[in-house]
């Protein structure tokens, strides 16, 4: 039935075809010449929205849907043969030369659409393009018409989303934001893709957060030892009708962690095994490629008087995981820590929440060692918990991925409040040390993602979290609330 649904609505884009024929001056009759299939298999993704601005990620692909009757690989990690190509693979999308372009409106219907101009796509980015739109109006919906030609101009049926941009730095209004992690696709739990993206679609945040280990390259069938194997990660994760439906109406940001940038626990100068025909950089490189991206992968982003995000990159700048602990070892690296302690301290947002791809409280198991919760970078740990306690006060909280479990954690000396949202299926749950009476406020072993919610009740501001399962059903929920004088 899904299936079914999602090829209707590839066929309602239609009329959005002729409307695009009409506007190249052809004729009625030259609608025919229109390919009525989408060639956009990896759908599109909007990410980086600001109050004025956002990222629209753009692809062309040489068919209208993923291939369903490729060769499957979702077991144990088996060599992929020199020579073999990734389009004999289910899930494949392989892109075709050709161009994309954006059209976008406050209207429905486009009227008075602002045209970013057709870009021509090739090999070198994977057949994709990223439009950088400006000069967006604040706390406005967006429409837009997500257009391809052939490389030979013959026009594809489009794509048609919608996205709302952030309001402007003094609005009081509320908004609503779910955070996912560890999308493992040989845990799939639905042939449509994950049950997470039904489940937050339904309760329509304004946008959604994916944590890291989006795609596992090391560890799922095939291991991407090469830059090929790696893009065919993404396209068959992003090719799912769940995935591509919900991403054409609720834009994202996008962290990575180790799986999603090379192997696990990986570092910028680990030694990589003589199979690895792609680097650390190569896999910096293709995260870029895949996602929305700005200039800097940590960034932070004002919603309102509400709450601000901060996004903090846990592996361009890592020290070795088995360098001795101390004032030189580092996750976060000297300058982005010194933005991120100072942007934090300066927020006049009534709740500051950062996004940590792994934990900053925990607990973590003991033969673990690549977060701040492990004695191996417990320096860094320290001091930061204990920056946050002085500094930021009762009106900051980390939100992580990468932990296979869903849990609420308060640090027993530093009081700071930690959520980690849990993997995409229940069934790539497990891992979790145990429940701690001395840090864990809730823990549970099963998949899900996290929901976030703020607003203002006369001079009380709230902050409101809730741990969902897999189909949306709320398992902890925990609320944060203080006065405000402005």
């Amino acid at each position: 039935m899904e299936r079914r649904r999602f090829l209707s609505s590839l066929s309602a884009a239609w009329p959005a075809a002729c409307a695009t024929a009409a506007l190249h001056g052809l004729a009625p009759a030259a609608v025919a010449a229109i390919d009525p299939d989408s060639r956009q298999a990896t759908g599109l993704k909007v990410g980086e929205v600001s109050s004025t601005g956002a990222i629209v990620w753009m692809r062309v692909t040489a068919a209208a849907t993923r291939q369903a009757d490729g060769e499957l690989r979702r077991g144990a990690v088996q060599p992929f043969a020199e020579g073999r190509s990734t389009r004999e693979l289910e899930g494949s999308t392989p892109g075709e030369a050709g161009a994309v372009r954006l059209r976008y409106a406050t209207s429905e219907g486009l009227t008075g659409a602002r045209d970013a101009g057709w870009t021509v796509v090739s090999a070198g980015r994977d057949y994709s393009h990223q439009f950088t739109l400006g000069e967006l109006r604040p706390d406005t919906e967006y429409f837009y018409s997500a257009e391809t030609r052939s490389s030979s101009g013959k026009l594809h049926a489009p794509l048609r989303g919608r996205f709302r941009t952030a309001p402007s730095a003094d609005s009081r209004q509320g908004i609503r934001f779910c955070m996912t992690t560890c999308q493992k696709y040989s845990q799939l739990d639905h042939p449509d893709g994950f049950h997470i993206y039904n489940s937050m679609s339904a309760l329509d945040p304004r946008f959604y957060i994916s944590a890291g280990d989006i795609v596992y390259y090391d560890s799922d069938d095939p291991r991407a030892t090469s830059v090929d194997l790696a893009r065919y990660h993404w396209d068959r994760m992003f090719s799912f009708p769940r995935h591509r439906d919900m991403l054409l109406r609720v834009p994202a940001y996008y962290t990575k962690d180790d799986h999603d940038t090379l192997t696990d626990d990986v570092w910028p100068t680990k030694k990589l095994k003589p199979e690895y025909r792609m680097s650390f950089a190569d896999g910096l490189r293709v995260f870029r490629e895949q996602v929305p991206m700005g200039p800097s992968t940590f960034r932070s982003v004002r919603w309102g008087r509400t709450v601000q995000v901060w996004f903090v990159e846990g592996r361009d700048y890592r020290s070795p995981n088995d360098m001795p602990d101390g004032p030189e070892k580092s996750i976060w690296g000297v300058r982005q820590k010194q933005w991120l302690m100072r942007s934090m301290a300066e927020s006049q947002a009534d709740w500051r929440v950062l996004v940590s791809p792994t934990p900053i409280v925990g607990p973590d198991r003991a033969n673990k060692g690549d977060n701040h919760s492990n004695k191996e970078f417990a320096w860094e740990g320290r001091q930061f918990r204990e920056w946050a306690k002085t500094a930021l006060g009762d009106n900051f909280v980390n939100i992580n991925g990468d932990r296979h479990w869903q849990y609420h954690s308060v640090h027993p000396e530093t009081g700071t409040n930690e959520f980690s949202v849990g993997p995409a299926s229940d069934s790539h749950a497990s891992g979790s040390p145990g429940e701690n009476k001395n840090y864990h406020r809730f823990h549970r072993v099963k998949g899900g993602f996290l929901e976030v919610e703020t607003g203002r009740r006369g001079r009380e501001s709230f902050l409101h979290f809730r741990l969902r399962d897999v189909r949306g059903a709320q398992t902890y929920a925990h609320s944060f609330t203080r006065r405000v004088t402005a």
